[in-house]
């Protein structure tokens, strides 16, 4: 039955993502966040519905709704430097399809859709709904794992695709809760009646209460550490910023005490000695040596694009495991400025960095001086992308997560930020002007031959 329902959805959205591209972008975007196919059992488990979603909205927005990439942005075009550059260093290093393309293939769609999103997200609307099918999409399997943790079940794997491992799954939920939190907030300000806001409105503040306890089913000690700097960014970006605080510490340790003895024992191995902390720990210091010597080796194009386990053993001489022999087993980096500096060089690590941290900073900026105009809603979805990415940075420094898909989406969305707020400023600047409480006020004369004009 859930294959037919999805089938169905898909074949509805199919056309209608090639006459509206926009419709297209939001289901690509739901589909790559909720992995809606991994719910299902049967034959459309293994259709690759994205794809077909995808041409259909790259076709739609050439030949129905065309608008400019927006390329003038520099951290967008550090974006487009990084793919560059990553397929230059692959092509330099040994390339092979089978080791290599699949992968590649990932970011290159990865990256498309993020430009293709930065193209059309021209309103205020189209904001509202593209990060509320984000913050949706992740926030279901933030509900719903959160309600089963309760019942005494305990996620070890996210849903699919590159949400399967217990730790990318952690580090989605946390960069997802300050969407909830702030686009909550946003719609808190829409009608009140109207069915579509509410309905909004409950899913996002369910997601909100429930997702916290899905992040601890997975034992991620890189996602306590990030939703808790997350935490201490949403509270510093109040007006009240020492309550905030103060409120943020003490609910983080009335959850702490309540949390499972295993969870809580997995955590304060976070504060071990270096030779007390287990394996897990000792293993990815090991891979960040080797990246290292990877480095040093190949400063300037990297050993190529998703070739750090082929090569690995190759930069291990000199370094020990955790067991202290010289004998390796192949990993990954853990660390995705490591991941991506190694594979693709450091003019890659430089554009990608800049991408990124450029991001938190111009978010930064950019919610106060909204907030100067008197336009809350834009300080709010700042907010949300700058906290969002800084949970991000914490979180992979212990996660191969450098070509994280929702990292591109926020960088993309929070570049055309400006652009939506000067739509907003042209188009409802004169209606929304002057105080609240005076919009919209008229006056009647008792005689209806008399206009009598607003005030």
């Amino acid at each position: 039955m859930r294959d037919l329902v999805v089938f169905f959805l898909f074949v509805m959205v199919l056309p209608i993502s090639f006459m509206r591209p926009w419709v297209g972008v939001c289901a690509f975007t739901f589909l790559a966040y909720n992995r809606t196919q991994d719910l299902t059992w049967g034959f459309a488990r293994t259709l690759p519905l994205s794809q077909f979603i995808a041409i259909a909205m790259l076709l739609g927005w050439l030949f129905i709704e065309f608008k400019p990439l927006p390329l003038r942005n520099k951290r967008v075009l550090a974006m487009v430097g990084l793919l560059a550059f990553v397929t230059f260093s692959m092509l330099l290093n040994n390339f092979s399809w089978e080791l290599q393309g699949t992968r590649y293939t990932d970011l290159v769609k990865v990256i498309l859709v993020s430009l293709l999103t930065g193209a059309l997200l021209t309103t205020r609307e189209r904001l509202r709904q593209i990060t509320a099918v984000m913050a949706v999409g992740l926030g279901f399997f933030g509900f719903k794992n959160g309600v089963m943790f309760l019942l005494g079940s305990r996620s070890i794997i996210g849903p699919g695709g590159m949400l399967r491992d217990n730790n990318d799954f952690a580090l989605a939920m946390v960069m997802n809760l300050p969407l909830l939190w702030y686009l909550g907030t946003d719609v808190l300000r829409m009608r009140a009646g109207h069915y579509t806001h509410m309905f909004l409105r409950v899913m996002l503040r369910g997601a909100l209460i429930f997702t916290p306890l899905t992040i601890v089913s997975t034992g991620s000690r890189g996602a306590f550490l990030s939703t808790s700097v997350g935490a201490l960014a949403v509270a510093w970006n109040t007006k009240w910023k020492v309550p905030a605080l103060v409120g943020i510490v003490l609910i983080g340790m009335l959850g702490f005490t309540f949390a499972p003895a295993e969870y809580k024992a997995r955590i304060m191995t976070i504060f071990d000695k270096a030779e007390e902390q287990d394996g897990s720990v000792q293993g990815r210091f090991t891979s960040w040596k080797v990246a290292g010597n990877m480095i040093v080796a190949n400063p300037g194009t990297g050993i190529g694009f998703n070739r750090m386990v082929k090569e690995y053993n190759n930069y291990t001489t000199g370094i020990k495991n955790e067991e202290g022999t010289e004998e390796h087993f192949a990993r990954v980096a853990h660390n995705s400025y490591l991941q991506i500096w190694a594979e693709s060089g450091t003019p890659a690590y430089m554009l990608f960095m800049g991408m990124v941290v450029g991001t938190v900073l111009s978010m930064m900026h950019l919610a106060r001086r909204a907030r100067k105009e008197g336009m809350d809603w834009a300080a709010n979805y700042a907010s949300a992308i700058q906290v969002s990415t800084i949970c991000y940075l914490v979180g992979a420094t212990f996660l191969n997560r450098a070509h994280f898909d929702f990292i591109y989406q926020l960088v993309i969305i929070g570049s055309c930020l400006p652009r939506v707020m000067e739509h907003e400023r042209t188009h409802f600047g004169a209606l929304r002007s002057g105080p609240r409480i005076a919009q919209g006020v008229t006056v009647r004369h008792p005689n209806p031959f008399v206009n009598v004009g607003a005030r």
